[in-house]
């Protein structure tokens, strides 16, 4: 479709310019844009037959089609709560928008060529071919009647006529009157004469505009001066051939349309020292058409045009113009009306085959712009008036654009238009009450269907979390079970179980979904057992799939365990929940036992709580003593009524590691409570802690002697075996292992001290007669308990006995120094014994 820019004219009351762009693409010859509506290509064609239709037509039914039954309508006016007709017998009918009659009077005996409402709504003025000007009250009975004699074809009231009473008018007599009457009198103003009729007459605010001969004249009524005439652009047909189309956009913004031409004229302010009138026009916008205008609006920023004929039509009139058309034919073409753009592209043309249209020519029609009510959020109508027929034209709405869309398959655009409606976003939120909550989900679940047959079964999760409703009606809850068993005979339930909603359904739903997510995906599924009300499904049921499915699984287990301890707990079993809250290492879970006091719960539960110490230690190895202090080895130890040590052990046997931190740790607490276990903590003293050995044996009298020699005697641990021969009292052996294996001089003279038995002694020197280590040792820490003098005596000649010399001189002088002892210790008696004998004689003498 070519386009064409906006061509700029600035007019001032006697003066007149064109310009326009040099690149516009397709110009007349006077050099104005030009709009062709046949010019597009075959490709063009088919792209705007999948563009959407911009309006909606509807016939108006009510009392039209009686009042037309045996009048026709030849003049149209709308206001925002009505609209006035003039007939061709004279009439004057007031209808609502819908087309029901409100009132109807009688005010000319030949066609009504023009009617006019005050803003407020209060009057209506009808001028006819009986020359007559009628203003009539539609809420009194105030009639005004003024005759000019000769055919009036325009009339323009005061918009403030209540106030005022005033009214413009003219006709085939080519003056435009102003007839104002006032208190005191009466009368009209001639305000122009023109060589021509006078065809169209607007009034906005203080401005007028009219159209004769000589263009288009605006006059400022407040200042009483003609502030600009618009001239017909070069070539135009005759004036009156073609009724010219005037509509006030705004105070300062005039449209027009007169035959195949169409100007916006803007009226600006004149610099406050510049000559002239206060006011000027600049056109801003003039393009030429293919097709005569018969009403001209705006839409949405473009223009709204109703149209006639073709280029033919027009070049007709200018030969009529010029005194050399023919006899027309009567097979007229159906009227169009056409969406303009900015740009001057023709958006849309729809035909409109109104009854009649062949035997009409283009003044048989017109166009009426009614404002909405509420501005904002009442749609914008047009009427389109033929003779036998008014027609009501509406923006296509939310249901209309909906059912466009559908009809095409679109869905996904439908379902998001109606989504911006509803948030009140976007061109439609002012029809979002035209598609109710129904419609919208039957649309998407439609939509969602066709994904689904199409094996898009993702797209169609999308659609369905979209639309479907979220109450807990009976409509909610059927359709929620009807898509999520399609979903899981598509094998896709993951798609939309996270949405579901959580209440209403079925537990045999929930229960399925938790069914199917437990063996597709394991995530899943614990989030939505975690998330869901424990009202909506089976809790001791799930478990058990739960457990089937742990005993399956060989990979991830941890997801399945925490599920199940949330689900035990829920249920109320602290013994199922501990063992996973522990396999799995749930932070505070022994500072639960003991708060819940549930000891009796973790009773079998023995191995699970010292690798719980195991996690929480780091898993590095650690001394005893921080082991015994960890927290599951102390809750073991400290409530050995609830959870028996018989059993623990039991339990540890398989865990021997385990089971020797938890028998120390009893130790410390109650000796007496392994006294059972005593043979069994022996050997893991032995494997796991050596070096505790000997003061467990020291300080337990459970253990078996035999039993545990023999596991010393495998370890080779020869101080624990030299203590426990020590307790069995076979002291030569003890003291021939301290001899030979551990070859401990003074620990060896320490066992004979300890045992205090001369045989040993005499079996220590007998031994160490030979050995020059043991000689010294017995010399140095034998004591008065040897006889250096024997053993001396029984070192063999030639023995080179290292140190000799320094354990003599040691046994001399302790010998030395034990005789000195002994004489002091003999003085001292002595001089006790005087002593005593003195008061002896002393108590005998007194007698």
């Amino acid at each position: 479709m070519p386009k064409a820019v906006l061509g700029e004219t600035t007019a001032d009351a006697d003066t007149e310019s064109l310009v326009s762009n040099d690149d516009t693409p397709d110009f007349d010859d006077t050099g104005i844009p030009l709009v062709d509506s046949e010019s597009e290509d075959d490709t063009e064609d088919e792209d705007e037959d999948e563009d959407e239709p911009a309006l909606r037509y509807k016939r108006l039914g009510g009392s039209v089609p009686g009042l037309f039954e045996k009048d026709t309508a030849s003049t149209l006016r709308a206001c925002e709560r009505f609209l006035v007709l003039g007939t061709h017998w004279g009439n004057v009918i007031v209808i609502d928008i819908e087309g029901n009659l409100i009132k109807q009077w009688r005010a000319h005996s030949a066609t009504v060529n023009s009617v006019s409402v005050d803003l407020d709504n209060e009057y209506v003025a009808s001028a006819g071919d009986d020359g007559r000007v009628v203003v009539h009250g539609l809420y009194n009975d105030d009639i005004t009647i003024v005759d000019y004699s000769r055919p009036v074809k325009a009339v323009a009231i005061d918009p403030m006529f209540s106030r005022k009473r005033r009214f413009v008018c003219g006709g085939t007599g080519g003056q435009v009157i102003m007839y104002e009457k006032k208190w005191y009198a009466k009368g009209d103003t001639i305000l122009f004469t023109s060589a021509g009729p006078i065809l169209s007459i607007q009034w906005m605010d203080s401005l007028v505009a009219w159209a004769c001969d000589e263009g288009v004249q605006v006059y400022d009524v407040g200042r009483a001066m003609r502030i600009t005439q618009i001239a017909r652009p070069e070539g135009s047909p005759r004036a009156d051939l073609f009724t010219c189309r005037l509509q006030w956009r705004d105070s300062r913004t005039l449209d027009i349309g007169w035959a195949d031409f169409v100007q916006v004229v803007v009226l600006k302010e004149r610099a406050p020292d510049a000559l002239g009138p206060l006011l000027y026009a600049e056109i801003s916008v003039l393009f030429r058409t293919d097709f005569v205008v018969c009403g001209l609006a705006v839409y949405r920023s473009q223009f709204l045009v109703l149209t006639y004929g073709d280029h033919e039509t027009v070049d007709q009139g200018r030969m009529d113009s010029n005194g050399g058309g023919q006899e027309r034919s009567r097979n007229a073409q159906a009227p169009e009306l056409r969406v303009i753009n900015r740009n001057i592209e023709e958006m849309s043309s729809d035909a409109l085959p109104l009854d009649g249209y062949s035997l009409l020519q283009p003044n048989d029609y017109a166009l009426a712009y009614c404002p909405p009510a509420t501005p904002g959020e009442d749609p914008d109508t047009w009427f389109i008036l033929s003779p036998k027929q008014l027609v009501a034209v509406r923006p296509r709405g939310l249901a209309d654009h909906v059912q466009w869309l559908t009809e095409r398959e679109n869905y996904q655009q439908a379902l998001s238009d109606i989504e911006d409606a509803y948030a009140g976003r976007g061109p439609w939120a002012m029809y979002r009450d035209q598609v109710k909550e129904p419609e919208y989900q039957a649309i998407g679940q439609h939509y969602a269907q066709l994904l689904m047959d199409a094996g898009d079964s993702a797209e169609a999760a999308k659609v369905c979390l979209r639309v479907l409703p979220r109450t807990g009606e009976t409509e909610s809850v059927a359709a929620w079970e009807s898509w999520i068993f399609a979903f899981a005979e598509a094998n896709a339930l993951q798609l939309v179980a996270p949405h579901i909603p959580t209440a209403g359904l079925s537990s045999t739903v929930y229960e399925m979904v938790l069914a199917f997510l437990l063996t597709s995906d394991i995530a899943q599924f614990k989030e939505l057992v975690f998330a869901w009300p424990p009202t909506l499904f089976n809790a001791f049921s799930v478990a058990l799939a739960v457990e089937d499915q742990l005993e399956k699984t060989t990979g991830d287990r941890e997801a399945l365990q925490e599920t199940l301890a949330f689900l035990y707990d829920r249920l109320n079993q602290p013994a199922k929940s501990l063992k996973y809250h522990l396999e799995l290492f749930t932070a505070g879970v022994l500072d639960r036992i003991r708060r819940e006091n549930l000891f009796d719960a973790v009773r079998d539960k023995a191995e699970l709580v010292m690798r719980y110490d195991d996690h929480e230690l780091g898993g590095e190895a650690r001394p005893l003593g921080d082991r015994c202090e960890a927290k599951g080895v102390v809750l073991l130890t400290d409530n050995t009524d609830a959870i028996p040590c018989a059993s623990v052990v039991k339990q540890l046997v398989s865990s021997p590691e385990h089971l020797h931190v938890y028998l120390h740790t009893l130790l410390g607490k109650d000796p007496h409570l392994g006294a059972p276990f005593a043979d069994l903590q022996v050997e893991l003293y032995a494997e796991y802690d050596p070096a505790k050995l000997l003061s467990f044996l020291r300080i337990s009298t459970y253990y078996t002697f035999d039993k545990a020699l023999e596991i010393c005697e495998e370890r080779g641990l020869v101080p624990e075996m030299v203590f426990i021969l020590g307790r069995m009292g076979d002291n030569h052996r003890a003291l021939m292992l301290i001899i030979e294996r551990l070859r401990d001089v003074p620990r060896a003279i320490e066992f004979a001290k300890e045992q205090n038995d001369p045989e040993l002694w005499s079996d220590l020197m007998v031994y160490s007669r030979d050995k020059p280590e043991f000689i010294v040792g017995l010399l140095e820490l034998g004591g008065t308990l040897t006889n250096p003098t024997k053993l001396i005596r029984s070192v063999p000649q030639g023995l080179i006995v290292p140190d000799i010399r320094r354990a003599l001189t040691n046994v001399l002088y302790d010998y030395h120094l034990q005789v000195e002892l002994c004489t002091d210790c003999k003085h001292v008696l002595d001089a006790d014994c005087e002593l005593l004998s003195e008061g002896l004689r002393r108590v005998q003498h007194q007698g």
